[in-house]
């Protein structure tokens, strides 16, 4: 049976843990120590016989040594336990995030999709964080707060021989109340952070659309939205500070209660009358060593509570699993032939969202270098199957081969490494272009002759793109200072610079006019790529006649393949689309907007 992360947080590395709460009792005897040899050091100055006597020392200064040991050994190994807790929060941190990065890499496009992006920033930037403060604040608080309150009343009793009842039922009565306002302060903070992930998510799609909103007119009905859920947000952590003053106020005022009852203990069930060093004693255990741990509750039960959300919204995260599909194949015995012509050759490749199929048995075989396009009306799956190349989809094969290969049970990275990946819509990263092209941080600038060879090839000439700096300029988050056109061409030139053997082109020349399209085409995909092995999704007829061979899908099937001059021939409905093509073409759309 799987341990939840509660189990994890405490049994893992359990020496360590049983560590934190030895050297946390420790400092609490010690701590306790120190009213007795002040008591013993006051009495013996007032030569008052004492009815209690741990100890015997024949000067007073002993004493006053021994407290002072007592206090110092009492702050040190507390100091210990803070040290020792935050230890192991840091290394339970590296084991949650490193956890929560493998499973991000781990799902799918189409399970990402609906999880805002809000969302995954706050399990990285709070979750992660607030799930281990159950080490780091809970644990060495509780600790510090349970054994004093532990041996407080026990000390009590056995310097004055009054009954435990009495204080022991304050301090329930009191930890009642603590319990019900961290409670509450709990789930203040658990708002608090599920309005941060929201407002996270919406100033996310604002930045990254801001140019669209603009355009549209939309900016004000977006910031409309941030700034209601920012007063939301607002009136709660209002609620939570009063919330917390009030918790603090109690606190302040509970060693009062306390002395109060402490006192009337000793006047109605003290049987001898109280020395000056006892009365010393009750006033440092009463009004000092109490003080403190009281203090922590309610800040103890309002971290535990949540640190647990926290935990619980990771294990919800963890509890993710990709969208299954409603297909079991079998896979097939490949026959024993000579496959090393072949980059690439897929059977049976389906794939299902729910109740519906995206891709109908799909077969599949590419050469060495061959230039494939794949074509078809929108939703008819062309996307989708460049992805579920790619593994990134919850498709089943029958068969997967690449390169003669079958990498059907290869780890992910193995078979990434084949493809080259151009979207539609490229990654631009907030760096430098030359950072962006080579898809590094801190790149040597002897490798610039590579990146400023693969910008040329792009059709991205320095001289004349709005690059004051060059290689050296800054892109913005997401390439806000990048035209739709300049965005594809600094992702074609990234591929380039990085040498795939086989090209996934996602309909990555949409954004880019003719002229460049043309140069594209003679110096990049026909000249430079010749030899490596491209599919491109595309919906523009030009480049039709350039391929050597056309796919044509249609509700998740290749119905067709073939020459443009022979699927013209031979299919009606290849005709029809690229008469809807060519109309399309010639009507103006939005994004032309972006293009150059």
């Amino acid at each position: 049976m799987k341990r939840s992360l509660f189990s994890e947080v405490v049994f893992t590395r359990f020496h360590a843990r049983v560590l934190i709460l030895l050297t946390s009792l420790t400092a609490a005897v010690f701590g306790i120590l120190g009213p007795f040899f002040q008591k013993e050091f006051v009495d013996q100055l007032t030569h008052t016989p004492s009815n209690l006597h741990f100890i015997q020392f024949e000067s007073p200064l002993a004493y006053i040594l021994g407290a002072f040991l007592c206090v110092l050994m009492a702050q040190a190994f507390s100091q210990a336990t803070n040290y020792l807790s935050i230890r192991e929060s840091l290394y339970m941190q590296r084991v949650f995030g490193k956890r929560l990065y493998e499973k991000t890499l781990n799902l799918r496009v189409d399970t990402m999709s609906g999880r805002p992006v809000g969302e995954i920033v706050s399990l990285y930037a709070t979750d992660v964080q607030g799930a281990t403060v159950f080490l780091d604040q809970t644990l060495p608080s509780g600790c510090s707060t349970l054994f004093p309150l532990i041996l407080a009343p026990f000390a009590l009793s056995v310097l004055f021989d009054v009954p435990l009842w009495p204080i022991v039922g304050v301090m329930c009565f009191i930890t009642a109340i603590n319990t019900f306002m961290a409670f509450r302060q709990s789930k203040f903070f658990f708002r608090f952070k599920q309005l941060a992930a929201e407002r996270i998510g919406l100033v996310n799609e604002w930045v990254q659309n801001i140019r669209t909103i603009r355009i549209l007119g939309w900016t004000r009905h977006f910031e409309k939205n941030i700034f209601n859920k920012r007063e939301i947000e607002t009136r709660n952590r209002v609620l939570m500070v009063t919330n917390g003053q009030v918790m603090n106020s109690i606190s302040s005022s509970i060693t009062f209660f306390i002395n109060l009852v402490a006192l009337g203990s000793l006047i109605f069930y003290s049987k001898h009358s109280l020395t000056s060093g006892e009365l010393l004693a009750l006033l440092w255990i009463v009004g000092i060593f109490l003080t403190r741990p009281f203090r922590q509750m309610p800040w103890f039960f309002t971290f535990a509570f949540d640190s647990w959300t926290s935990l619980k919204r990771l294990e919800q995260f963890f509890a993710t699993k990709n969208n299954q599909t409603s297909e079991d194949e079998t896979r097939e015995k490949w026959d024993d032939r000579d496959d090393e012509d072949w980059a690439l050759q897929i059977r049976g490749l389906n794939l299902s969202v729910g109740p519906r199929r995206i891709l109908k048995n799909i077969n599949l075989d590419v050469k060495q270098g061959e230039f494939v396009a794949i074509v078809g009306e929108v939703g008819a799956g062309k996307s989708m199957l460049l992805l579920s190349l790619l593994r990134e989809t919850g498709s089943r094969f029958q068969v997967y081969r690449l390169n003669g290969k079958d990498v059907l049970e290869s780890p992910l990275d193995d078979v990434r490494e084949h493809f080259a990946y151009v979207p539609q819509e490229g990654f631009i990263m907030s760096a430098s272009l030359r950072e962006n092209v080579a898809f590094l941080y801190d790149i040597e600038p002897e490798r610039d002759g590579f990146v400023e060879e693969s910008l040329k090839l792009a059709q991205f000439d320095l001289s004349s793109e709005r690059v004051e700096k060059g290689l050296n300029t800054e892109i913005g988050e997401r390439g806000v200072n990048l035209s739709g056109g300049q965005r594809q061409r600094v992702g074609l030139a990234r591929v380039h610079f990085h040498q795939a053997p086989i090209m996934l082109l996602d309909d990555c020349l949409s954004a880019v006019d003719v002229d460049t399209e043309h140069k594209l085409f003679e110096q990049l995909l026909l000249g430079a790529w010749s030899e490596r092995t491209r599919l491109l999704v595309t919906h523009r007829l030009s480049a039709l006649n350039r391929v050597d061979r056309i796919l044509f899908m249609e509700d998740g099937k290749i119905i067709d393949q073939g020459t443009f001059e022979e699927l013209l021939a031979r299919s009606e409905k290849f005709r029809e689309y690229t008469t809807s093509v060519a109309k399309e073409a010639t009507t103006p759309t939005a994004t032309e907007v972006n293009r150059v």
